[in-house]
């Protein structure tokens, strides 16, 4: 009961917000069902594994690539929205 609670699945007909999910492709099993959950839902998301992380990012590759999904992100759906 306290998991359904606080499960961010029982939550995801609610977001309308794009979303942006980055995650370390060791432990993206659970972003890939929350994306597919967002997606279901008609949601604006993107889901992006970074190979060979967990969830702290070491490699230079995946630090830049985040920050370049990062600003891509920020880009298209935030800038100049405020």
């Amino acid at each position: 009961d306290i998991y359904n609670k606080i499960s961010p699945f029982a939550y995801a007909n609610k977001i309308k917000s794009p979303l942006l999910l980055i995650h370390g492709q060791s432990y993206s099993g659970q972003s890939e069902l929350f994306y597919s959950s967002l997606k279901g839902h008609g949601a604006t998301t993107r889901l992006v594994s970074l190979p060979a992380e967990t969830n702290t990012y070491m490699a230079k590759e995946s630090i830049l690539h985040m920050m370049w999904e990062m600003d891509q992100w920020l880009e298209k759906y935030v800038k100049n929205k405020l």
